[in-house]
């Protein structure tokens, strides 16, 4: 059952806990919470118990973090996020306030669901910052949205989506262990996210895997092999989930009209947003809308 701010986050506690499961799941705890802009106080060295993944839900905000001894600094936009592994000490520090959905997951259970997998070998994870992955955001919304709901969540519902975004984090960022090769060919993740941040910033026009093999830095008869064993998905498909997700979020919290949106999102007319919408959802953009208007 939904929990509202009536104490500080189970996960973070320095944060405002908007929402969340509590002690509902045995393997993680999911949350809304505020993080307020950092102050002059020293921040904590410890790394967490458990491995976080925040997904930024408001405004736009800059995070300054640590990675390999050296001060990073990034501009966080809605449905970005962060993989912080447990143990591992980022000191993230926001310079504005950030409202944040955020997953803990057991470390323990993870290498557990890894290991049932045929992942031979410890599993680590790679710490990642400003990871834009549409995917992995829609699982984290659904999850703090069941537990946001008027009545108690869906206990089958939320291990279903604690599942599916525990084995997308699995596939993507893992490190693999002694006995566990790396996946041949794939991109560092670094390079995937210059990739995939390219592909945001041309949602609307064409992109060629010429361009895209150059953002990579890779050669264009080695980046679709390459882009598949990072993604599972190729190029195409990639882009045409992203271009789905930014009409989907359009939709929801715009009135501009579904044409333009289609436009706005690299689809070729209406008609094409709502074909490949229906084919790829299940719901069409009208649909879509309207159901916002009924909530």
């Amino acid at each position: 059952m939904t929990t509202r701010a009536t104490s500080l986050s189970a996960i973070k506690p320095h944060l405002l806990r908007l929402s969340g499961s509590g002690q509902d799941l045995d393997e993680a705890v999911v949350e809304r919470g505020l993080e307020r802009a950092a102050t002059g106080h020293a921040p904590m060295e410890e790394g967490p118990t458990r491995h976080v993944l925040a997904v930024h839900a408001g405004t736009s905000a800059d995070l300054a973090w640590s990675a390999d001894g050296r001060p990073r600094r990034e501009r966080f936009h809605r449905g970005q996020a962060l993989l912080n592994p447990a143990g591992w000490a980022s000191r993230p520090r926001w310079g504005q306030d950030a409202e944040l959905m955020l997953v803990a997951l057991e470390p323990a259970w993870l290498e557990k669901l890894a290991t049932e997998s045929d992942l031979p070998g410890p599993l680590e994870l790679t710490p990642r910052f400003h990871i834009t992955d549409p995917f992995l955001t829609m699982l984290v919304e659904r999850l703090v949205a069941e537990y946001e709901g008027p009545g108690p969540a869906d206990p089958l519902y939320a291990q279903s989506l604690l599942q599916a975004l525990a084995a997308h984090l699995i596939r993507t960022a893992a490190t693999r262990g002694p006995g566990l090769p790396e996946r041949e060919g794939s991109l560092t993740p670094k390079r995937l996210d210059r990739v995939v941040d390219h592909m945001n910033g041309y949602l609307d026009g064409r992109l060629s895997l010429t361009d895209l093999a150059a953002v990579a830095g890779v050669s264009p008869s080695h980046f679709t092999r390459a882009f598949r064993a990072s993604t599972g998905q190729s190029p195409h498909q990639y882009l045409v989930r992203l271009r789905l997700e930014h009409a989907r979020r359009a939709l929801l919290t715009t009135d501009t009209p579904i044409a333009a949106i289609a436009q706005l999102c690299g689809f070729a007319d209406q008609s094409h947003l709502t074909r490949t919408m229906r084919l790829h959802t299940g719901i069409t953009p009208s649909a879509l809308r309207a159901s916002r208007e009924r909530h």
